[in-house]
């Protein structure tokens, strides 16, 4: 059964989106150069709302995760290093181990993507809506000069990345074979964002 190492985050990547972070403990520094290497893959994960914010007391992992590559980095002033990470692909997490540094490891397969989906004009709200989203976070939406906004697919990954949804909602949301569902629910918030409330909480 093929590992990978995780790192535990409350910002989400999904496929074909771009996550800015920054490595600062020396576990995280393995993983890194251990990835950079090719030893190891990493992958982002989300964390449980269910778990303590420290590393070390995590024993639940929600199942998806996703497989990343670092695609920019660059040294801070403080001696950290920040790097950008792309998504991949997502993977179904079948277990979870610590090793010596508390670095969490898991075994792993390869999940469902979704398929490219074109875009329909009842959706063009929502690509309106995430590039004024992108415009009002510019760190953000500098990391997506060439948005696939033809592709429903990637709109709606983006949107989950986005929206502060709880973790359980956004599991189930990505474990879907296709973006209906959400286009399905952001079309009803953004139509009413009074039932944000409603269907959320």
């Amino acid at each position: 059964m093929p590992e990978i190492a995780l790192f535990p985050s409350a910002s989400h990547v999904l496929p074909e989106g771009k996550l800015e972070i920054t490595i600062a403990e020396q576990r995280y520094q393995r993983m890194l150069k251990e990835s950079v290497e090719g030893q190891r893959d990493f992958a982002m994960c989300m964390r449980s709302e269910e778990e303590d914010n420290e590393d070390e007391s995590i024993t639940r992992i929600p199942a998806i995760a996703t497989k990343v590559n670092v695609v920019d980095f660059n040294a801070l002033e403080n001696g950290l290093l920040s790097i950008v990470v792309e998504g991949k692909t997502k993977i179904r997490i079948l277990s979870v181990k610590h090793e010596s540094d508390h670095l969490l490891i898991a075994e792993y397969l390869p999940f469902k993507a979704w398929p490219p989906v074109p875009v329909s004009g009842k959706h063009e709200c929502l690509i309106e809506k995430l590039k004024l989203f992108f415009a009002t976070m510019p760190e953000i939406g500098a990391l997506y000069q060439n948005g696939e906004y033809d592709n429903l697919s990637w709109v709606c990954q983006r949107w989950i990345e986005c929206l502060p949804l709880e973790v359980h909602y956004k599991q189930l949301l990505i474990a879907q074979d296709s973006p209906a569902l959400t286009a399905r629910f952001l079309l009803k918030l953004f139509d009413n964002p009074q039932l944000f409330d409603d269907d959320i909480n």
